[in-house]
């Protein structure tokens, strides 16, 4: 099997290599995903090459998936071979290092510049946009982002479809806002990964959504008037994720087995954010699943396997 990598060049993957999923990515709008092959640097490979024919067994080990550092800007990614906390990805140091990020950035709104690290303030020092994202299941919730990553932060989320309700000149007004819309309106900050896959499944229509999202960004905009933050500027611009084409997106089951145990033999075509579709060689059927079950575990490629078997789940509505 041949990947292509991020840098466009081919690498052969062959039965007997260990390969390490880290993290997904989709810069540009396309699935790639972060793996490590027999323990060398990780690097992205198309989602759409990958073919996984594996067995876990109970022996299996997963290791810490690293980190980006957000000090030193030369390295993309710190690769790590620890043992990860129990019921974590990463391990202590790793986990310190986007612990430390997150915190910064998260509440940077309600501290002093003198308190933040100076690549969090040079984070923050940049035009935002708060956006609206509406999943397949009819849930909706608010976001921040960057101007320059709004497109990429919104694939990561797995968005169907969003409304970019605002602009601010930076981070600090882009927190506020996203905080006062959250306690003043009731929109959540964050949809579950299970309430995606539903929705992937089992689709409420598309125009259902956009009317959702129509609904909640003439609140939004009706919220900064009231408040007037020179800072902030309403905006209505729409959005459709670049998946969304796909036609086999009209009829994926779940996919009934965890992907961190027993046997499988996957062929992967597409994402939603984390959420991968998946088919099996033999099989025109089409699922979905969360490919952070396979983050971290080293998994020995095989040349046969029997896949466990499968039940298909046809959606209830």
């Amino acid at each position: 099997m041949a990947l292509s990598t991020s840098g466009n060049q081919t690498v052969d993957v062959l039965p007997g290599d260990h390969l390490q999923l880290i993290a997904m990515s989709w810069t540009d709008g396309r699935p790639r995903v972060r793996l490590r092959r027999n323990g060398g640097q990780s690097e992205f490979v198309s989602l759409h090459d990958l073919s996984l024919r594996y067995s876990v067994a109970d022996a299996t080990t997963r290791r810490c998936v690293g980190h980006k550092p957000f000090r030193d800007k030369s390295t993309s990614w710190s690769d790590c071979n620890r043992t990860p906390i129990e019921g974590s990805l990463t391990c202590d140091r790793c986990t310190a290092n986007d612990a430390t990020f997150a915190s910064q950035l998260h509440h940077a709104h309600t501290k002093g510049r003198g308190e933040l690290d100076t690549a969090v303030l040079a984070h923050l020092d940049q035009p935002n946009n708060v956006y609206l994202a509406a999943f397949r299941d009819g849930s909706v919730k608010v976001g921040t982002s960057t101007k320059a990553r709004l497109d990429t932060r919104l694939h990561e989320q797995g968005a169907w479809v969003a409304q970019v309700v605002a602009a601010t000149s930076d981070g600090f007004a882009v927190r506020s806002l996203e905080d006062r819309i959250t306690a003043e309106l009731g929109l959540p900050q964050s949809v579950s990964v299970r309430r995606k896959l539903d929705g992937l499944a089992a689709p409420r229509p598309d125009d259902r959504l956009r009317t959702e999202l129509s609904r909640w960004s003439t609140r939004v905009h009706e919220l900064i008037a009231e408040h007037a933050d020179p800072r902030v500027s309403p905006t209505k611009d729409g959005w459709v994720s670049s998946v969304s084409t796909n036609p086999n997106w009209s009829n994926v089951h779940p996919y009934a087995l965890r992907l961190d145990s027993g046997s499988h033999d996957l062929e992967f075509l597409t994402a939603s954010g984390r959420v991968a579709m998946v088919r099996r060689p033999t099989s025109s059927d089409h699922f979905v699943c969360d490919l952070r079950q396979l983050f971290g575990l080293q998994i020995e490629l095989l040349d046969e396997v029997t896949p466990d078997e499968l039940t298909v789940q046809d959606s209830l509505f």
